[in-house]
């Protein structure tokens, strides 16, 4: 397999990648807070995400990927460690339970992953449903002296932890000197933060050693990593602001409970922006999976558009850019199509092998740290190629070559696979226009051009068109 190198946030510096324990990789999502609607700038993480899940797979390791749910905890203000919890605030706005809000906008996330046709995690486990884990981890950082009980809840000391600060550089000298964060009297140190809040009026509350409240939203990530992949894992994605504070407190928890490294390789990915503003679930217009139909875009196409960025660069939405990109899917529609219209080898004929050096440069792009823009490139220079070849020797060899060539570089890209599908559905022409396909044969066999221009525009208005080839008219779904 070829040397798959990554930059890792926490060593700031790209590096060889070496798991744990070889052949396999475990890797852990911070996924979605499910109080609201996902909107794009979430769907290009977890695009990125799914790339990184695919170029692993792709280079033969076996890979075991957890992402979680967020569904209580997650508070409107998180660097403070106060506010309202999120899920809490939709559901009193919705006059809907917290759990129906959750179960509601999980369903809308796993729907959107399929859409976009990101490989389902093999895990999504929900914070609500692993509070006795969090009590658990929260009992042994008591025993070891990195949290402490006080009115309001359990917090962890941040000056038990002399690596505070390791990841974003927010140590604890840093955050003295900073003095931008705001003391509550309880606490030892302004920046501890909250393992477990104390509250009997919140709508979702549990007992614990300690009294009646809700987990904080760091411990959560803790907890459910440690219980589905272990201690010392080998990769954790997140966007780029989740690197302080809450990757930041993860690192603190998971390593103060056990004394062991909780991950190997951190990898953060940049924003979506629009007009050089990050998108937000709280701020103007939510642009969602939904708004790409809206705008008589593919879902398919933000897919290719999220690639043309690399992960750490930020990248900027435009529906002018979107545009590009849905060129870029029509192009691989068209040549299907070609693909499809040779008819196939007879028996004992070759199939034809696959492009090893098409295969070779993206697979080399993809291992520097997962390069999408150039992988994308090799992709695109791919499908000229395919073309010219096609116009040159159109036949079963030639079109078998291609298609496996396709069907490889697909195993990351993911979009040949849903296209051949949709593809497969719109050539399934209904009886009548069948009929109206023949007729206009016909009467193109008689010379009768008049009737067949006729013909042409009654099966166009059906929401067909006719494309007429040397084997015979082809028919698709306009």
């Amino acid at each position: 397999m070829a040397d798959l190198k990554l930059y890792n946030s926490l060593t700031r510096r790209l590096e060889p990648f070496v798991p744990k324990e070889p052949g396999k990789v475990r890797v852990y999502n911070c996924g979605p807070t499910v109080y609201k609607r996902q909107h794009l700038g979430n769907m290009r993480r977890f695009v990125f995400a799914d790339v990184l899940r695919r170029t692993l797979e792709l280079l033969g390791y076996e890979v075991r990927d957890i992402t979680n749910i967020t569904d209580v905890g997650h508070l409107t203000d998180d660097e403070l460690d106060q506010g309202e919890d999120k899920l809490e605030k939709a559901a009193r706005e919705e006059k809907l339970t917290p759990q129906a809000i959750a179960d509601q906008q999980t369903a809308l996330f796993k729907q959107d992953l399929a859409i976009l046709n990101i490989e389902p995690a093999h895990k999504y486990p929900r914070a609500a449903e692993h509070i006795n884990e969090m009590l658990a981890l929260i009992q042994k950082l008591i025993e070891r002296g990195h949290a402490y009980v006080t009115k309001t809840g359990v917090y962890f000391d941040i000056t038990s932890f002399p690596a505070y600060g390791q990841l974003s550089g927010n140590s604890v000298a840093a955050l003295n000197a900073g003095a931008r964060i705001e003391v509550r009297e309880d606490k030892k140190h302004p920046a501890d933060f909250a393992l477990w809040k104390f509250d009997t009026a919140h709508l979702q509350k549990w007992d614990s050693p300690w009294g009646v409240g809700y987990p904080g939203w760091h411990i959560e990530c803790s907890a459910m990593s440690q219980a589905y992949l272990g201690s010392d894992i080998d990769i954790h994605t997140g966007g780029e602001d989740n690197k302080f504070p809450h990757h930041e407190n993860e690192i603190a928890q998971s390593e103060g409970a056990t004394g062991e490294r909780f991950v190997r390789v951190w990898l953060h990915n940049a924003h979506l922006q629009m007009a050089g503003k990050k998108l937000a679930k709280r701020e103007g217009e939510q642009l969602t999976v939904d708004s790409l139909r809206d705008h008589g875009h593919s879902p398919l196409a933000f897919r290719l558009f999220a690639l043309t960025a690399h992960y750490r660069h930020k990248l900027d939405f435009s529906w002018e850019a979107l545009a590009d990109a849905q060129k870029h899917l029509e192009a691989v529609k068209q040549l299907l199509r070609r693909l499809q219209a040779i008819p196939s080898p007879n028996e004992g004929e070759g199939q034809g092998g696959v492009d090893n050096r098409a295969i070779e440069q993206f697979t080399t792009a993809l291992a520097n740290d997962l390069n999408t823009p150039e992988a994308l490139a090799v992709f695109l220079n791919y499908l000229r190629e395919a073309n010219a070849a096609l116009d040159a020797t159109p036949t079963a060899g030639t079109a078998g070559t291609i298609l496996a060539t396709l069907h490889q570089l697909d195993r990351v890209l993911g979009v040949i696979a849903p296209l051949e599908h949709e593809l497969a559905e719109t050539n399934a022409i209904p009886t009548d226009v069948q009929q109206l396909v023949d007729d206009r044969e016909a009467a193109r066999d008689q010379k009768d051009f008049a009737a067949s221009d006729t013909l042409r525009k009654r099966i166009s208005d059906l929401g067909y068109r006719v494309e007429d080839t040397p084997d015979g008219p082809r028919v698709y779904k306009n």
